[in-house]
């Protein structure tokens, strides 16, 4: 009896420089613990509705960005929060480079003390190399670098420490960029516009104000229906 014999199975060449192909999960959690994803979850959406009506700000967090390294291989970098100008607004699995045009801009990390060493020394210089123009580092339990709050500009393509200002007890620093302030305020991270004044809203600030607004409302229309029923009751007397 003859014994078949498969043919040599060729290797798959896949495009992986394609998007469709590179990862777009590294399996860790998104956030190192609940403070640090409600932060998350509050400031991007503070950001995206910041910057909702410009249809060329792009606002994102945790999702890979892809960029070259000094031997032109691809490699991914997770800001947990990202901003970057004059690029479409849509739906992305990731985030390339080279495709895109620009890297990100601003970059917010929240640091935990599992990620102190890749927050200040291996992402610093990748955001760096890359040319992200602000990089923002919070602690949220103030346990992990000496201030709560640290901000790095990139001036001839290091990073220089950005003086952090503090008033009435509350840490700030100025993004140029973002055109906004981030102030520490009861041991979180908030967004300020400096020109009004007004605080960005979490997500639960934001319906709250909408249920007060609804609330405001129907009193208000309570009222006027109240008024046109007093008014026909007086019409009504004086005829």
């Amino acid at each position: 009896m003859s014994t078949l014999i498969s043919p040599p199975i060729k290797p798959l060449r896949l495009p992986y420089d394609s998007e469709d192909y590179l990862p777009e999960s590294d399996g860790r959690p998104m956030a190192e613990t609940d403070r640090h994803r409600k932060l998350m979850l509050g400031l991007l959406h503070a950001l995206e509705e910041r910057f909702r009506k410009n249809r060329r700000v792009y606002v994102t967090g945790n999702i890979f960005v892809y960029y070259r390294d000094e031997n032109g291989e691809l490699q991914p970098v997770a800001p947990d929060i990202f901003v970057v100008r004059d690029v479409a607004k849509k739906e992305r699995r990731i985030y390339k480079v080279e495709d895109e045009g620009k890297a990100p801009e601003v970059v917010i990390e929240l640091i935990s003390r599992a990620t102190t060493v890749e927050d200040h020394v291996t992402k610093r210089h990748i955001y760096a190399q890359l040319g992200v123009k602000e990089y923002f580092i919070f602690d949220p339990y103030r346990d992990a670098q000496p201030s709560a709050l640290a901000g790095f500009r990139l001036e001839n393509g290091e990073y220089a420490p950005m003086t952090v200002a503090r008033h009435n007890g509350s840490l700030h620093l100025r993004s140029k960029i973002l055109g906004l302030e981030l102030r520490v305020e009861k041991g979180l991270l908030r967004l300020h516009d400096p020109k009004t004044g007004e605080r960005l809203r979490t997500p639960e600030e934001a319906e709250e104000a909408r249920r007060a607004a609804e609330k405001r409302a129907f009193v208000a229309e309570a009222e006027v229906a109240r008024l046109r029923q007093a008014l026909t009751k007086l019409q009504k007397k004086k005829s």
